[in-house]
């Protein structure tokens, strides 16, 4: 069974139903088959549930997702006086293949066409640092649940999606700082450090080789693995990226960025700029409103 739940970078989920239990006596978790996800919470004893074939005991700070369509039950093992919060939701998405596995690089994380189109991974089951902070939080949402307002189940959803978005970000540091870095993780952040010192030039895969001393396959075929991108496709997301904060900080117009980025022409850099924005430099730089007395920053 996958060790992950994921949601995407374009969807929030929506929320159905929250709330909190405590049981005073053993409990047997429902026999049922739902069409609807399910995130729980312990937060005093722990609860025991059945997925299909696969056992699982959720103790006091630990997090279980029970998928829709899977068969979940319990036996009464689960003791008084446990508690836990729970949150019911409906994943909008059931069909993840057109999504890529990788969020867009911190370096070059702007808006293009398909920007949002990837997921991330939620641990079915686990815990972390971050754990010791979801009880305040999941009490604070269920009592803002039993407040009717206008838009509140969509501002309850979006509040949810955040709390998940900062539960992959911690479990993932939490794994990282458990473990040593892996070795194409390394790969790929030499990698970036290289393109960034070479923003203003062509890509050299020759010059990046003798950089690293790595075979440049090798190299490659890790970066992609890590990433989802090509090197080049990094590489050119970056100098775009650098484009784009010029655009919007400073008074230079597209040749001179273009000359500051190293590219042969405008004309090509507008094509590059365009394949990767879906539109033209100046059409893009039209949608800004611009300072008058802004300077041309040239350290930047």
């Amino acid at each position: 069974m996958d060790p992950f739940v994921y949601l995407t970078g374009d969807r929030f989920p929506m929320i159905r139903d929250i709330g909190w239990n405590q049981v005073d006596e053993v409990y047997t978790h429902h026999d049922r088959l739902l069409d609807f996800d399910i995130f729980v919470f312990v937060t005093k004893g722990s609860m025991q549930v059945v997925e299909e074939t696969v056992e699982y005991i959720i103790h006091e700070k630990e997090h279980l997702f029970l998928k829709k369509g899977l068969h979940h039950w319990g036996r009464p093992e689960t003791l008084p006086g446990t508690s836990w919060y729970w949150i019911h939701f409906n994943s909008p998405v059931d069909d993840y293949s057109s999504y890529k596995d990788q969020s867009p690089l911190p370096e070059i994380d702007f808006f293009y066409p398909d920007h949002y189109a990837y997921r991330f991974p939620l641990p079915k089951h686990g815990t972390s640092p971050f754990h010791r902070t979801l009880e305040n939080r999941l009490h604070l949402l269920v009592e803002d649940f039993g407040k009717p307002k206008e838009h509140g189940m969509v501002q309850l959803s979006i509040q949810v999606y955040q709390m998940f978005l900062e539960l992959h970000k911690a479990t993932k540091e939490h794994s990282q700082s458990t473990k040593n870095s892996g070795k194409g993780e390394a790969v790929a952040g030499r990698v970036m450090a290289f393109l960034k010192q070479h923003i203003d030039e062509d890509f050299d895969s020759t010059q990046l080789s003798s950089h690293l001393n790595l075979n440049y396959s090798y190299v490659s075929a890790t970066f992609k693995t890590q990433t989802g991108l090509s090197i080049i496709e990094a590489h050119t997301k970056l100098r775009i990226n650098k484009a784009i904060d010029w655009m919007r900080n400073t008074s230079l117009n597209v040749s001179e960025i273009s000359e500051r980025l190293g590219y042969r022409n405008p004309y090509y850099f507008s094509r590059v700029f365009k394949k990767v924005i879906g539109e033209s430099p100046s059409s893009y730089m039209s949608n800004f409103y611009k300072n008058k007395s802004m300077k041309i920053l040239l350290n930047r």
